[in-house]
């Protein structure tokens, strides 16, 4: 037996093997069986020109050809199957559909082994190549092997297009090996001989080891056919019955209870390996699943998230096309309002005008509740200019407190303003900063009824911070954490009293965070007053330009 046969026999025995692993793990999946009967028709191939070779009559030889030539239908046709099945079933798989593929495989299996159309004769070359005579039709044998290849590799290219991860890998390797294999084998045993060169006919057959190596590597890299599990059971029966013959080799009874030993442990050793491999592959099917789940769970998310944004902008644009709607005819009434409460019109009754001075105040209210919800909108939705520039708190503070101690006398209460010396100067919006100062104020003068209201301005390291104490309702523990939210009262007992909007204080805080502050609350409880208090960053001396920002 020359080499050429020796490596014939050789990578058939590779193929037959793996034949046998791939379809004893899960034997009843589609794809496996098919990937088997792959593997065997190119062992039976290989076996075939082993054969054909060392035949020395014509008759023989033309009968050995033509089973080599029908042996190779089979392979692309087979493969093709399998890349319908692999990764995943096609739809379209039928009875029909299967009748049609394997119609041109009959065609060309009838001609090749019944008629001379395919192959005409075959002389014996002793110690050479065989030369193949072959037929007028020999071209729609050639069109058949080469069109299945093509439709073959075209599926598992585009199998790879459609997927990602492992089975995107695992077709990656099929492919590049099916095609380095095919080529070659196409072109030493199908295209060289049909040109009259036989002295590679039998090279196609050992280049299956190059697609057997590649999806070698895909089954141990990438777990290609489940094949650990199997592949574990093997190399342990392997192990386990070499230690299990070497006992009978045994030369005294020491020796035999020494081996029996070693087999014990080797076969002890096998189990649990077995065991442990299960497990692993166990525990990696459920890190799959759970993969998979948290990849559902993860786009449903995001789905609903970019739901809730698309929700969250719609109802800030309809607050602020709402508020701008109902801003022009609030105006209009108010401006009514207040010339008829100035005389404008003529003299009308004590009565009607404390309910006109009740509607104006109402208004009043509700211009204020819609420029709130104007000036919230612009911020969430990014539209809000920041004027940035170094301001001076103390005299904004002082510019608001004469006539907020007016309105604190009318309920008895005392207005107090204590700054620090020498408190730098801060880096706010003038505009904005002032009213946030006026809502805390006017929120500490409504929920006040007795004692005194104190002012403070400090500086704390790099930042300025303005307090509001009071001594009225106070604020629960519970009601803390929430009372920066839209819709809630610094004190919900007092609505009926200041129909306060809710909104103040929530503005407030976006103001404070967004020129880069922070804004809290204190209380020790109801009825224990509480203090409001923001820090904002402290101005350099050296910085004078003017900075926007918009958020």
């Amino acid at each position: 037996m020359d080499i050429q046969n020796i490596s014939l026999v050789i990578v058939s025995l590779i193929n037959l093997f793996w034949g046998l692993v791939i379809l004893s793990q899960r034997p009843a999946q589609k794809p496996n069986i098919v990937f088997s009967v792959v593997v065997f028709s190119v062992v039976a191939w290989a076996f075939i020109i082993v054969v054909y070779r060392n035949v020395t009559q014509d008759e023989q030889a033309l009968f050995f050809s033509r089973l080599l030539y029908v042996s190779a239908i089979f392979i692309p046709l087979f493969f093709l199957f399998f890349t319908f099945l692999f990764p995943h079933e096609k739809r379209f798989w039928n009875k029909l559909s299967i009748f049609f593929i394997c119609l041109p495989a009959i065609i060309v299996f009838f001609l090749t082994l019944f008629t001379d159309l395919i192959l005409v004769d075959v002389k014996v070359i002793v110690d050479g190549e065989n030369i193949i005579i072959f037929g007028r039709w020999f071209f729609i044998y050639a069109l058949y092997i080469s069109g299945y290849f093509g439709w073959t590799l075209l599926n598992l290219f585009l199998g790879i297009l459609k997927n990602s991860g492992v089975v995107r890998n695992q077709l990656i390797y099929i492919f590049v090996g099916l095609f380095a294999s095919s080529n070659i084998a196409m072109t030493t045993n199908l295209f060289m001989p049909w040109f009259g060169n036989f002295d590679f006919n039998w090279f196609g057959q050992v280049s299956t080891v190059i697609w057997i190596s590649f999806i070698s590597f895909a089954i141990v890299r990438y777990h290609l056919m489940n094949i650990k599990v199997i592949t574990t059971q093997i190399f342990a029966i392997i192990i386990s019955s070499i230690t299990l013959t070497d006992v009978f080799s045994a030369q005294s009874a020491l020796d035999l209870v020494a081996r029996l030993s070693i087999f014990l442990i080797t076969a002890i050793f096998a189990v649990l390996l077995i065991i442990l491999v299960l497990r692993e592959v166990k525990r990696r099917e459920q890190m799959e699943i759970l993969t998979k789940d948290l990849q559902k769970v993860t786009k449903n998310l995001k789905k609903a998230n970019n739901k809730l944004k698309r929700l969250e902008q719609a109802k800030l644009e309809f607050l602020s096309i709402a508020s701008h709607q109902l801003r022009t005819p609030l105006t209009v009434i108010k401006g009514y309002v207040s010339m008829m409460l100035e005389g404008n019109f003529g003299p009308i009754p004590k009565l009607i005008k404390e309910n006109l001075n009740k509607i104006y105040l109402a208004n009043e209210r509700l211009i204020s509740l819609v420029e709130s919800l104007l000036n919230i909108s612009r911020i969430e939705a990014g539209r809000l200019e920041f004027d940035i520039k170094s301001t001076n708190l103390e005299e904004i503070i002082k510019s608001l407190i004469t006539d907020f101690k007016v309105k604190a006398a009318k309920k008895n209460l005392k207005l107090i303003f204590l700054p620090e010396k020498d408190v730098p100067l801060a880096l706010v919006d003038t505009q904005k900063t002032k009213e946030v100062i006026t809502y805390l104020i006017d929120n500490a003068i409504k929920y006040t009824t007795q004692g005194d209201i104190t002012l403070s301005l400090s500086q704390d390291n790099q930042s300025v911070v303005f307090s509001c104490q009071d001594t009225g309702r106070g604020i629960s523990a519970p009601d803390l954490p929430s009372l920066f939210n839209r819709f809630v009262q610094k004190n919900k007992t007092a609505t009926a009293l200041t129909e306060s909007t809710g909104l103040s204080l929530y503005f407030s805080k976006m103001v404070i965070e967004n020129m880069g502050g922070r804004i809290w609350v204190e209380s020790a409880g109801v009825n224990y007053g509480s203090k409001f208090s923001f820090s904002v960053p402290r101005a350099d001396q050296s910085q004078v330009k003017k900075a926007k920002i918009k958020n």
